[in-house]
């Protein structure tokens, strides 16, 4: 296939290296995808654990990623590691899923989960970081949506491999398992081998205002023009006596960020993980092997969404997407609480993959733009420790509604609290700048 000049270029000034680790990435992605495409329905049918097993899985596996993710860059960058973090994430991944395959215990299931996730957790900023020393500026942006692209391919290739072979191999969910331990080991051995940790390693608090994200280890690169002078670096030695948050500055965040806060908070108390998507697929008669259709098509729905909406560099038109993109999580939610058919959740499952296109940065840019630059390792890694815990409730809760009253009323609720956030947003944004700058 001849690439067209653009495609062209950016093949050409791309290092090898960012090729390689964007490889090792999706293959961890696609062994990662295909252990979230079964395990809900492993636990449940095979395990016979229930609702409320799930619930406490995905908690735990939700709140370690996000509370790993705020330590992980002061690690790196104390250590001065980054390979050897990467490495060791990757590792202890692989090593979790290749247990999977003889679980007989949901104990067990929930002892793999955390440490799969305490490993993607270390593994974040380091990769980043890594990617950040073998690129200069002016390809972060392309890497970034190489990084995007991989994400999504990685995804719905999961998926699809769970699918397939829940269809040629009915109920052999341990064979999905072992076959996803491939990619991972092999990832890991392209990121053993093939990638070299550079010399002179940038320290991740000494990366540009715009890059701080990657403190709190969230996985949005804001691409809007900065100013050089906003473009402000830490000093070293601030660098070397890393805190991921300076509790010195939590008070002085200001009132946009606390209502922010407390908008996330309320939205991710309904906003269970996708496993009780799954479950409903299950509970309205898909058979296992189709139920990764609904994974696909609500990726390939962001992956067609996502883009355009990202152009969209307003600070206006950003508050109403975020109020657009809670209603639609309001409208798949209670749909989720009466759907009956297969078609009927397909098509919740691509208004979800709309609700995330529209949802997804919006909050930590909105974060970004609310505090000043020298509290945004601070505001950022605030957020995600709260947000983790949060997650954590939320599942417990989702699978405790479930086990004791059902489904409809487990989405119910979610609805209820995506109600409570978007009234928050809409009455706050009114009264602050938030939404009228």
């Amino acid at each position: 296939m001849k690439l067209d000049p653009p495609q062209q270029r950016l093949h050409q000034k791309l290092p090898h290296h960012v090729w390689i680790l964007s490889v090792a990435s999706l293959l961890t992605d696609i062994s990662a995808e295909m252990i979230r495409a079964v395990l809900p329905i492993f636990v449940l049918l095979k395990l016979q654990g229930g609702a409320l097993t799930i619930g406490e899985i995905e908690g735990v596996a939700a709140a370690t990623v996000a509370i790993m993710r705020v330590f992980s860059g002061g690690l790196s960058d104390y250590l001065g590691m980054q390979k050897g973090l990467a490495v060791l994430g990757y590792g202890l991944s692989a090593l979790m899923r290749s247990i999977l395959p003889i679980a007989v215990d949901p104990l067990l299931v929930i002892g793999t989960q955390f440490g799969d996730r305490f490993g993607q957790g270390i593994s974040v900023a380091p990769r980043k970081a890594l990617m950040a020393d073998i690129t200069s500026d002016e390809l972060r942006a392309p890497v970034y949506r190489l990084r995007q692209s991989l994400l999504i391919a990685g995804a719905c290739i999961g998926a699809l491999i769970a699918g397939a072979i829940l269809f040629f191999q009915p109920n052999n969910y341990q064979l999905v398992f072992s076959v996803a331990v491939v990619p991972s080991c092999m990832g890991l051995a392209m990121l053993i081998l093939a990638v070299k940790p550079v010399k002179k390693q940038q320290k991740l608090l000494m990366i540009p205002a715009e890059m701080t994200g990657l403190l709190a280890g969230n996985d949005e690169y804001y691409q809007r023009e900065s100013p050089a002078q906003n473009r402000q670096e830490r000093p070293e030695s601030l660098a070397l006596n890393y805190s991921p948050i300076f509790w010195r500055d939590v008070l002085d965040l200001g009132g946009e960020y606390w209502l922010l806060l407390v908008v996330a908070i309320f939205f991710n108390l309904g906003n269970s993980s996708d496993a009780f998507l799954l479950l409903k697929s299950i509970d309205i008669g898909i058979p296992p092997a189709f139920t990764p259709v609904g994974l696909i098509i609500m990726n390939l729905v962001f992956a067609l969404v996502s883009y355009p909406i990202s152009a969209i560099v307003n600070r206006v038109l950003k508050v109403r997407l975020l109020l657009a993109g809670f209603l639609i999580h309001v409208i798949v939610y209670f749909g989720l609480a009466v759907v009956a058919t297969n078609v009927q959740i397909w098509c919740l499952f691509a208004l979800y993959g709309l609700h995330l296109a529209m949802i997804q940065g919006l909050m930590l840019d909105l974060v970004d733009r609310a505090v000043e630059p020298t509290r945004r390792g601070t505001a950022f890694s605030l957020f995600n420790l709260t947000i983790g815990i949060t997650l954590l409730f939320a599942n417990l809760l989702a699978g405790w509604c479930w086990y004791a009253i059902g489904s409809g009323f487990t989405f119910t609720v979610g609805a209820f609290f995506a109600c409570i956030a978007t009234l928050i947003l809409l009455i706050g944004s009114e009264e602050s700048d938030l939404g009228n700058s």
